[in-house]
Order: C-alpha cells, then sequence, then structure tokens
C-alpha cells in the first residue's frame, strides 16, 4: 500500500493510497492472478486435460495463464480473437507459445459464442478474462488487504475485480470502464449483486484501448510524478477518472481513497 501526494487533492484534505498489486509478481500481476489462483488451487489433471481459455491477440489474462502452465506442467489452450493471426503475430503471442501454450486463432464470428473445438472438450474452460464465479471469490483476500477507506476505486474490463470487492464490502466502488460493455457488466451484477458498485462510462474515450495524445500524456505525467507504471488501457483510464472526480469536487474534502493498481503487461 503506496501513499501518493498531490496538490489537487492534498489541498482538499483527501488522502490516496495505491493498491500495488502490480508488485505481485512480474508476470501474473495484480488481478491476473487473484482471478486465475481458485480456478488453479482446483483444477486437477486426474479430471481434465488442461485449462483452456479466451481472449485478444494482447490479452493480459492469456499471457498469465500461459506462464502459470509453462510453470506448473499444465497443459494450456487459448482461444484468440482473429484468424488472420499467428504466434509471430505479436511479442505476446510469441511468448505465450515459447511457454507451451497451444494458441487457436479463430474467427470473430465464431469467436462471439465462445465455441470449444470437440479436441479440448476435456479441458478445464476459464471464461475470457478470467470472469467467473471462482475469479470473484478470488478478490476476498485482495480486500482483506485493504486499509479502512471511504472508497474505492478499480478499472473494469469483465468487472471481476470490481465485482468481487464490492460484494466483500460496505465501502462504496467505483469502476470505471475500459471498454463499451456497461450491458454485459450489468448482466454481471444480476448474477452477483453489488449495490454499493457503482460504474462509470464516462473515461471509455471511444473505445477500448484506442490511443489518446491527452490520456497517453496523463500516464506518462502520473508515472513520472508519482514513480508508480501505469498503462493507457486499465489503470491509465481509472487514475484519469479518480483524479478528474477529485479536480471536479465529486470527492467530499477530508475523505481516503484506495486506488486499486490492477497490472499488466502493456
Amino acid at each position: 500500500m503506496e501513499e501518493i501526494f498531490d496538490e489537487c487533492w492534498n489541498s482538499k484534505g483527501i488522502q490516496v493510497f495505491v493498491k500495488r498489486d502490480d508488485l505481485i509478481h512480474p508476470i501474473i500481476s495484480g488481478n491476473k492472478w487473484r482471478k486465475l489462483k481458485n480456478y488453479i488451487q482446483t483444477f486437477s489433471l486426474k479430471k481434465h486435460s488442461g485449462i483452456l481459455s479466451f481472449g485478444g491477440a494482447y490479452s493480459n489474462h492469456l499471457f498469465a495463464l500461459a506462464f502459470v502452465g509453462h510453470s506448473l506442467g499444465i497443459p494450456t489452450v487459448g482461444i484468440v480473437r482473429g484468424e488472420e493471426l499467428n504466434v509471430t503475430s505479436n511479442p505476446y503471442l510469441q511468448q505465450m507459445n515459447k511457454w507451451g501454450m497451444t494458441l487457436h486463432f479463430m474467427a470473430r464470428s465464431l469467436y462471439r459464442n465462445k465455441e470449444i473445438q470437440s479436441e479440448y472438450e476435456n479441458y478445464q474452460c476459464i471464461p475470457e478474462g478470467g470472469y467467473g464465479s471462482q475469479a470473484i471469490d478470488g478478490m476476498d483476500t485482495l480486500f482483506n488487504e485493504l486499509p479502512a477507506c471511504d472508497a474505492i476505486y478499480c478499472a473494469m474490463g469483465t468487472g471481476a475485480t470490481a465485482i468481487g470487492i464490492a460484494r466483500a464490502t460496505t465501502v462504496p466502488v467505483t469502476g470505471i470502464l475500459t471498454l463499451n460493455n456497461q450491458a454485459e457488466i450489468e448482466d454481471h451484477l444480476t448474477d452477483f449483486p453489488a449495490a454499493n458498485l457503482k460504474l462509470d462510462d464516462n473515461y471509455i474515450f471511444g473505445k477500448y484501448a484506442k490511443s489518446n495524445a491527452d490520456l497517453d500524456l496523463f500516464c506518462k505525467d502520473f508515472g513520472e510524478k508519482h514513480r508508480i507504471p501505469i498503462e493507457p488501457i486499465y489503470t491509465g483510464r481509472m487514475f484519469y477518472a479518480m483524479c478528474d472526480h477529485i479536480k471536479n469536487g465529486h470527492i467530499a474534502p477530508d475523505s481516503k481513497l484506495v486506488a486499486i493498481h490492477t497490472g499488466g503487461i502493456k
């Protein structure tokens, strides 16, 4: 847990702490391990041939799963969105392939249905991004490591991290959406209710992973000022939103905030 200082919030008596989950591990950092750990702990090679999951060409989740499989001797399969791709398309796919993950590149029209080929039927399936009840339950340990606070900020992809944290506490949690999937998140909240979770879709910057000069500059300045590396896909959007909320008076003076640094390789 690391406190960061800025005149923007110090002048209002607001304290900001960063939960440095990016320091858990150089590869499976942040929420990647927390979402995976329950799946891994309950996995058995006596029941399944390996573990299969889904993701895009730069999936942090698949990257982490490939490393875990390599480290623990568990066969892994990554169903990757985009039939035009191959194992040499980018450095992340190359590394996943080196770690022994079988990469299956699927047409986007088929990927939407998350179809599993017959040769992988005996593989334990982890949903895209690691989302699922075991991932949500895996956030209990994260909340137990947080100090008492007035509000928690967290970036949202599939929503497992923010939902899991919100279900473990009554503290208000603000989930900053990083892609246009609010309807999907609301469906998840039907299955896993969390009344204290507030969704904010004002910081997507157009669409997922879209480059934005203002956001890129913010991430650069934030990293230089606070000596905490962030990236523009997830954590950058979350910290940008939190700072904007403070500037615009959405946070009460003398509040204590905790921002979850969920790691990432980008």
